[in-house]
Order: C-alpha cells, then structure tokens, then sequence
C-alpha cells in the first residue's frame, strides 16, 4: 500500500465508507421491498431494539464492504464481469449459503424473504467495489489458474475442492460439538439439530455453490497467492461467520464465541485448499508452460529445463560452483598453471 498514491489508508477508507453506504442503501430498498410484499421475517427469539439492529446494519455494511473492496482490488477484468462475479460470490457466501444453513439448523423460518432481501445490497455493493477499486493496470498475472492447462490436469481439482468442505466442515464441527451441542438442544434458542442424512446434503450443496462462485475469482485473480489466500479467508470468515455471528445477539456469548472459532478454522483451511488445487507456484507452472518436448530437448543437450527466475538464479549459482571445482581439480593435477 504505497504513501502517496491511490492506495493509502485514507483512500481505502473513503471507499470502504462509500461501498459500505451502497451495501446500506441495498438493504433500505430490500427492506422497503419485504415490507410492501408482506412477507414474513425469520422469528428471532428476543431480537434487539431498532436502534441496536441499525447499529448491527452498520457493522454488517462496513465488514462486507471491506470484504468486496479487498476481492476488487485483485479481480481483473470488465467492469460488468468484474461486478457479476463479485455480486454473485456475495450473495451466495453471505446470502444463499447462510440460510440454507439456517434453514437446516434453526426454526426462525423467512428463509425466502432473506433470500430476496439480499439481493439488492449484494448488487449495489458490488457495483461501488467495481466502480471504485480497481486493480493496478500495470500489474501481470501472478500464476496460471486451471483454464488455461488442459482439462485432464485440472478437472479432478473441482472434484477435490468439492469434497474438501464437507470434510472441513465436518472436522472442526466435531471440535465444537460438546461446547455447541447442548445449545442446539435447548429449544428456547430457536435452533435444531439434523441428522446426518440431512446435514451431509445441506454441506455438499453448499460446497457446490460456493465453488461455483469462487472459481471466477480464481480464475480473474491478478496479485499474488498470498493476497489470494488472505483475501478469500477473509471473505469466508466475515460471510459465513462473523457478521452472522455478531448481529444475533440473542445467541448466548459461549455459543457465538465457539462458532467463530470454528467458522474461522474452515475459512483458513478452506481457503488455502482452493489456492493450492487452482493456483500453482510458479514452478509448476513453468514446468507445464514448457513442452514436453522441449523439455526433452534441454536434458539432451545438457542444459537443465526451463524454471522461473528464482530457479534459474539457482542453477546458475550450481554451475558456478560446479565449475570452480573443475579448474581447482585442473590446477591441481596441473593440466594448466594457475593463473
């Protein structure tokens, strides 16, 4: 983040401000829409006062839009794909995928009003993401994502990274469960507990979606891994955990404490899965950039193939060495006097 450029904490901070009032202005149109169609909103049991929900709202926009400001700030690409991909990897992280989760694991009910509630502030946050957040037009692609190899080197990532969730998932759910499970069966919290005929389905689903809306971010992405893997743990922690967790005020401290431990475990490993199977370090992909034959070719003739700069460094540093205890092997069977 440089000193004097586009990129200083009082720019950021100005357009997270403006990205959060678009998110905010969202959920003012969804929630003027929910009230003149009538429908039902979710039964929270003790839900707070008008002025603490508005508080939450607000936190809410500011997380998202921090969130939306850091997967702008490395998507490249047209502005309307750059909005659709962010517009739909919002809605479906934060939206979609939440209340399928609650709809499996609570009794609030709304679950089809919540889903059109989002709609709009996902939209519009995205667009002021896209609109002020841009990244640098001087800046390369940092790795090769999946679509540009051939198919057979990458398909059975999408079927590892769809696996990889639900056993996530499972994993750090069973750390919590003697802490969690207690609450899910006191029905004063308005929450259930299914089986695993109706868990493993609900975690599988939303595994397919989330790769679904993912994958475009992978593929667009422009900065580095490392930026990569921050930015979508964030991401998922923010919208499938934090947010959530903070505004249901009516969940008791232990409960929302160990679910953000939780929540957090799956966004870090989650994510970190998703850039090793579609990102590849630089090495890798400059062994597969390179044909096979040519490959072939460089070993015959003695030179070694062809790396990225870092390796390259590396095997000159070797045939340097390599060489000085050649002539010092020369010297000293005095094939030729030293110098």
């Amino acid at each position: 983040m440089s000193v004097n450029g586009p990129n200083t904490v009082l720019a950021w901070l100005w357009k997270i401000l403006v990205i959060a009032t678009a998110y905010f202005l969202g959920t003012m149109i969804s929630g003027a829409v929910v009230a003149a169609t009538g429908m039902p909103w979710p039964a929270f049991p003790n839900p707070p006062s008008q002025a603490v929900n508005l508080l939450l709202n607000v936190i809410s926009s500011l997380l998202v839009a921090g969130c939306l400001a850091l997967l702008a700030w490395g998507v490249r690409g047209s502005q309307p794909v750059c909005w659709l991909v962010l517009a739909a990897f919002t809605y479906v992280i934060f939206g979609l995928n939440n209340q399928i989760e609650a709809a499996a694991f609570t009794a609030f009910g709304g679950t089809a009003t919540m889903l059109v509630f989002f709609v709009a502030p996902c939209l519009l946050g995205a667009a002021a993401a896209v609109w002020l957040v841009r990244p640098s037009p001087s800046r390369p692609p940092q790795h090769s994502t999946p679509h540009v190899r051939p198919f057979s080197t990458w398909w059975w990532r999408v079927v590892v990274a769809w696996l990889a969730f639900p056993v996530i998932y499972v994993f750090f759910g069973m750390l919590v469960s003697p802490i969690v499970v207690p609450f899910y069966k006191d029905p004063s919290f308005g929450l259930t507990l299914p089986g695993w005929s109706t868990i493993l389905p609900v975690v599988l689903l939303r595994s397919a979606l989330a790769l679904a809306v993912t994958l475009p971010v992978l593929v667009l992405w422009s900065r580095t891994r490392r930026a990569l893997f921050a930015s979508l743990a964030v991401a998922f922690f923010a919208m499938m955990g934090l947010i959530g967790l903070a505004t249901t005020t009516f969940f008791p401290p232990t409960l929302r404490i160990a679910h953000s431990g939780e929540i957090l475990g799956d966004s870090v490993v989650y994510a970190w899965v998703l850039v090793a199977l579609f990102v590849p370090r630089a090495r890798a992909v400059a062994a597969e950039a390179t044909p096979a034959g040519a490959q072939s070719s460089l070993r015959s003739e003695g030179r070694p193939p062809v790396r990225c700069p870092l390796h390259r460094r590396r095997q000159r540093a070797v045939d340097n060495a390599t060489n000085d205890a050649y002539f010092v092997r020369r010297i000293k069977t005095r094939e030729f006097p030293a110098p």
